[in-house]
């Protein structure tokens, strides 16, 4: 019976042993060492032009296309997920996707948490507000009140750039338009390449008031930290920049803006 006892204990121990140190054998996509391991991508999008948006039954997008080219360069399937701005981050911590690619501005607070690819685009902001608004001028920000989608740089760049204004959060771009038109707010302050779509289904009568391109903040894929397919992504990125793909995708998108010193000094012209 001693023996049968003691083969019972060592068998028990060794099951324990075993169950805690081999890996199952589909890891969830947070423990995965590579976002990319299985071959495919579920890529965190914002809904909305001009990073993703559906035209006559296709898909299109500055974003959605950057992100198509990486793909396509490393050779993996990708599946494009359409949220709010505010939920991205939540949803690549908690493994419901793999990377986000949604017209994010690289920060120093970002970067304590997550891994950049380096950049394919940079910030061009702009402020939106009613057509009767007495705002006309970066100086005339300071002392008002400045709606701002929740979880978006816009936030940092007020409070260094404009600590007099007083900063009215909302969930999304629809409910900062909304906030303006209600009264809430004097103006939207967002990224200007998203202002066009917005403002044709704004509640009352608005336009880009001001714009201005900021090279200190760039536009990158984020990833979990220690993702080795950030390495891979930047490997592609720069491809797309040297052959012209990143060109053609810019002046399809944005024609109208300058380019940035940032890709000058990679060749670009």
């Amino acid at each position: 019976m001693k023996f049968i006892l003691a083969g019972a204990v060592t068998l028990l121990v060794i099951l324990i042993v075993v169950s805690n140190t081999v890996e199952p054998g589909n890891p969830s996509a947070a423990k995965r060492s590579s976002a990319a391991d299985d071959g495919s991508l579920k890529i965190g999008v914002l809904d909305s032009a001009p990073v993703y948006y559906n035209q006559g039954g296709s898909a299109k997008g500055f974003d959605y296309e950057m992100a198509l080219g990486v793909t396509k360069s490393l050779g993996i399937k990708p599946s494009f997920v359409p949220m709010d701005f505010a939920d991205l981050f939540k949803a690549l911590d908690e493994g419901e996707i793999d990377m986000i690619a949604s017209q994010v501005s690289v920060t120093e607070e970002r970067e304590e948490a997550y891994d950049f690819s380096h950049p394919y685009f940079v910030t061009y902001l702009s402020f939106t507000t009613p057509k009767s608004s007495p705002i006309k001028k970066l100086k005339d920000i300071n002392g008002s009140r400045v709606a701002i989608v929740d979880g978006t740089a816009q936030e940092s760049i007020l409070k260094n750039r404009f600590p007099k204004a007083e900063i009215v959060k909302r969930k999304n771009e629809k409910a900062a338009l909304e906030a303006v038109a209600a009264g809430k707010a004097d103006s939207f302050f967002y990224d200007a390449p998203f202002t066009d779509g917005l403002i044709k289904h704004a509640p009352v009568p608005m336009e880009e008031r001001i714009v201005f391109p900021s090279d200190k903040a760039p536009i990158a894929f984020v990833f979990r930290k220690g993702d080795r397919l950030r390495d891979q992504s930047n490997a592609a990125i720069d491809e797309m920049i040297v052959d012209g793909t990143w060109l053609r995708i810019k002046t399809d998108y944005f024609r109208e803006y300058p380019l940035s010193e940032l890709f000058r000094e990679q060749g670009v012209e």
